[in-house]
């Protein structure tokens, strides 16, 4: 993973290989290494400065640097003036994705932040006054291997994995490694004090109030055009094509139809589904009708899924490894020099809309989304009862959101800068000034698109499989709402007498399909597990359940499993 990383005390990391791709700094003094490797792109966003008052690296893309700027000071001298203004939170005012430091020279104090919403992973050891930090968890791993230091699995984060797919709060696997939290920076001075402190939150949400929904509209919609302006400007500011996804869903419809009524139309979107399915279709619809340039690759058999070593080589093994490897498939073999940010449509429906389908107060004590219930009552976290709906979507959108679907933005990262205008911070909390019941089951969603971008509207939505102005009603299935339409599929599904839609083709990842249709695929997973299942004989619950899980769960749950055993095998063995 691109970024940088820090040692602080008397050990070092072991060195490592820079991709051609990358650009690389270092410096070396008594106390401290400092190693930047950054992505050759948005390169004056970037800082890497080692000057008499302070040393500072930023890493990243910071989308509102030119308002940020003063006109008498380069961008170095800006970010130095920041801080000497706002203090220690002067990245507070950083608008996009970012992570860095700052050495105070004068103070001995270092800064260390992530932005607001985490989408750049910091990941850190501390003991006995000794600080290690990298944006790639893998260093650390390295270190402790190399050190022949004890790297301690954590049961409990294994468990995270077979049940939710990711991480909970700061957790990894190695209870010797946390993850800086979005939001949060660390603070280390002279006398080895260490915090960890808090300089951002998501507001809390409420449950109903009156509103005008024609103001709500109106006034979301600016602020969406706002964040559309913000992240295809930095584009152009350095010469880059727009590179934007696109699927048969809203969110990144959304970015992609409205950055073309604003005069974006320079883009080259890209696709990746099993063949002639719905997400491809629809895209393929939408791209040719708009006149953009469009790139799909075929996930036809699940090749991609034997990337797992690789995969989990970024990720270390902190998230289901197969939803980054479909999106790094594609990206692996795409020349990127022309394009700049990866534009998505990364947690739309949960923004403007909600992780909350219905109000039932029986909701109030599930968090939800695991992809696996047989063992989540072996988390501890998993178990907890929310005061209220607010509540529960706060900590659904820093769990399964922050936690889960950030963890799918390492594959882009690998090879430039992704971003997604909802998560434009002051789009983000003015979703969340408006009244839960409201943005539901995407009512607020739907006729935001249908008043604004009735064009957008004009297309099959993959969720209902209907256009967005068609009637969908909902019911409420255990726990969740889903369109009427859904409910004789499932529940023949729930009989046996047809297959659910992952195990056939009509999905955008058959994970089943592809298990039981390609012998290949089967043979490679099935011996990966057999291979690989006797590393957790330390661990004997843990493994009967992971064998439980394979043997007898489904396509996701096995990739659950092996998951774990490949992070086991890398870095824990």
């Amino acid at each position: 993973m691109p970024g940088f990383n820090l040692s602080i005390g008397n050990f070092r990391f072991p060195s490592k290989k820079i991709g051609a791709n990358l650009n690389f700094n270092s410096i070396e003094s008594d106390g401290f290494t400092v190693n930047n490797f950054t992505i050759k792109k948005f390169e004056n966003d970037k800082l890497f400065v080692d000057c008499e008052s302070c040393l500072l690296v930023l890493e990243g893309v910071i989308l509102n640097k030119a308002t940020l700027l003063q006109s008498s000071l380069n961008w170095e001298k800006t970010v130095i003036n920041l801080y000497q203004r706002f203090g220690e939170t002067f990245f507070s005012k950083f608008r996009g994705s970012f992570s860095g430091f700052l050495f105070d020279k004068t103070e001995k104090k270092w800064i260390i932040f992530t932005d607001q919403l985490g989408t750049k992973q910091l990941f850190y050891t501390f003991s006995d006054g000794k600080l290690l930090l990298s944006s790639e968890i893998s260093d650390l791993y390295k270190f402790y291997k190399f050190h022949n230091l004890d790297v301690g699995f954590d049961e409990q984060a294994g468990y995270m994995l077979l049940s939710y797919g990711y991480m909970l709060d700061d957790h990894t696997l190695s209870s010797k490694i946390k993850k800086l939290e979005a939001g949060k920076f660390i603070k280390f001075d002279k006398d080895q004090n260490f915090s960890i402190n808090t300089y951002y939150k998501l507001p809390k949400s409420f449950i109903s109030n009156d509103y005008d929904q024609y103001e709500l509209i109106e006034e979301l919609d600016k602020k969406f055009q706002n964040a559309i302006e913000l992240q295809f400007e930095k584009d152009k500011e350095y010469g880059y094509q727009h590179l934007v996804g696109l699927s048969g869903g809203l969110d990144s419809r959304m970015t992609s139809w409205v950055a073309h009524e604003m005069g974006y139309t320079d883009q080259v979107n890209f696709t990746f589904s099993q063949t002639n399915y719905l997400d491809e279709t629809i895209a393929k619809k939408i791209s040719t009708d708009l006149r953009h340039e469009w790139i799909f690759k075929a996930l036809d058999n699940g090749i991609f899924l034997k990337d797992i070593d690789r995969i989990n080589q970024i990720t270390g093994g902190n998230v289901l490894y197969y939803g980054l490897a479909h999106g790094n498939s594609l990206f692996n073999i795409l020349n990127f020099n022309n394009f700049g940010i990866v534009h998505t449509g990364q947690l739309g429906d949960v923004i403007i809309g909600s992780y909350i389908k219905n109000l039932s107060k029986n909701n109030l004590n599930n968090l939800g989304g695991a992809y696996s219930n047989k063992f989540k009552l072996k988390v501890n976290s998993s178990i907890k009862k929310f005061k209220d709906f607010g509540d529960l979507e706060l900590t659904m959108l820093y769990q399964r959101g922050i936690n889960g679907t950030n963890a799918g933005l390492l594959a882009a990262q690998c090879y430039s800068e992704t971003i997604s205008p909802f998560y434009n911070l002051e789009f983000f909390e003015f979703c969340l000034s408006i009244p839960i019941n409201l943005r539901i089951n995407h009512n607020l969603y739907k006729k935001w698109v249908l008043k604004k971008y009735p064009g957008a509207a004009d297309y099959i939505w993959e969720s209902t499989k209907r256009k967005l102005g068609a009637n969908n009603p909902y019911i409420s299935y255990k726990g969740k709402s889903i369109p009427i339409q859904k409910i004789s599929s499932i529940l023949l599904s729930k009989l046996g007498i047809k297959k659910s839609a992952i195990e056939t083709k009509y999905h955008m990842n058959p994970l089943d399909f592809w298990y039981n249709s390609n012998s290949q695929l089967k043979y490679f997973q099935d011996s990966y597990y057999l291979n690989n299942i006797d590393l957790l004989n330390k661990f004997n619950s843990l493994q009967d359940d992971c064998k439980t899980l394979f043997n007898s769960g489904n396509a996701i749950e096995k990739n659950q499993v092996l998951s774990l055993l490949s992070a086991y095998n890398l870095f824990f063995r």
